[in-house]
């Protein structure tokens, strides 16, 4: 439908129509996984004359192609493209909105990137923004960004603490798909921050059953999918994760460089403790080479660790 509304402004000599069209078609690829059709949609829009006359459109355009660029598992440019809208939005003392969604999408994007130190110090910025407007509609998804971090820097009571804030904010009966999404990203930290208690899966179960009642695209499956997988690993449950890795594998091209890696570094975990060793190496190696590719080398290191453990 924007598709179609972006051609008919065209035709008609309506470039800011166009321009909006655009841009939503940009939001709805990217939401339905659609990452390289996304960044495209947002490269055209960040070239256009109408994005460098306003700061607030450059912010939200260079927002929108660090999402995309992200879900690319471009990080290095997601980062870069993300400091750009934060340095346009904070700017703007009347674009709250368009400052929020910048840096909540800068903090994820030095997260996945591995800046974790750096990205908490935009998270206490990000705070000390919501306690100026706390009822704001922005406060659930900033306090999620926020617990994410936590998480990742092994402050578990801080993560618990905020995700249970953005919980608090978010409302399935408002946004089903987003209360999805937050459960989905809530136990996927959890579990990389090691909490494999029950409300971990709880927040998988419901983001397994909010997907089920509003749909998901192929992509969305495939990461709720691979959650799931990481509970097993991390649970003990080595067999049973097996199938459903190999399987997540086997669609890696829908998923970011780095959530694939993923996927190759759970399947290593899992195959090595059945003592199926070179298959584990050879998960491992494919593991390290997409972190590396992705910016995260943190996380490549892990699994070089790994293989020489095994002695590969």
């Amino acid at each position: 439908m924007a598709e179609e509304l972006a051609i008919a402004a065209l035709n008609e000599g309506d470039h800011l129509g166009w321009w909006n069209a655009t841009f939503f078609v940009s939001e709805a690829l990217r939401k339905r996984g659609l990452m390289h059709e996304s960044l495209a949609a947002a490269t055209q829009l960040a070239e256009d004359p109408v994005t460098a006359e306003s700061k607030a459109l450059h912010a939200r355009v260079s927002t929108l192609t660090s999402l995309a660029h992200q879900g690319c598992g471009n990080l290095a440019l997601a980062v870069t493209m993300a400091e750009i809208a934060v340095q346009d939005a904070s700017s703007l003392p009347d674009e709250f909105g368009v400052e929020i969604d910048a840096r909540n999408t800068l903090i994820a994007a030095l997260a996945d990137s591995d800046q974790l130190e750096v990205a908490w110090q935009e998270c206490l910025i990000m705070a000390e923004l919501l306690v100026s407007q706390p009822e704001s509609t922005y406060a659930g998804q900033s306090y999620w960004a926020i617990g994410n971090v936590a998480f990742l820097l092994g402050r578990i009571d801080d993560g618990v603490r905020y995700h249970d804030l953005a919980a608090r904010t978010l409302s399935p009966t408002n946004d089903l798909d987003l209360w999805a999404r937050f459960n989905r990203a809530s136990a996927s930290l959890r579990l990389t921050a090691g909490v494999i208690e029950p409300q971990t899966l709880e927040c998988i179960e419901r983001a397994e059953l909010a997907s089920s009642i509003v749909g998901r695209s192929e992509r969305d499956s495939v990461e709720l999918s691979l959650t799931r997988a990481q509970w097993l690993v991390l649970t003990g449950q080595f067999v049973a994760a097996t199938r459903p890795l190999t399987d997540i594998i086997e669609k890696k091209h829908l998923l970011a460089t780095h959530m694939a890696a993923q996927a190759y570094f759970l399947l290593g975990e899992a195959l090595s403790t059945q003592g199926m060793e070179q298959e584990a190496i050879e998960n491992f190696k494919a593991s390290e080479d997409l972190f590396l590719q992705s910016g995260a080398e943190d996380r490549a290191s892990n699994a070089r660790a790994l293989i020489a453990s095994i002695g590969g």
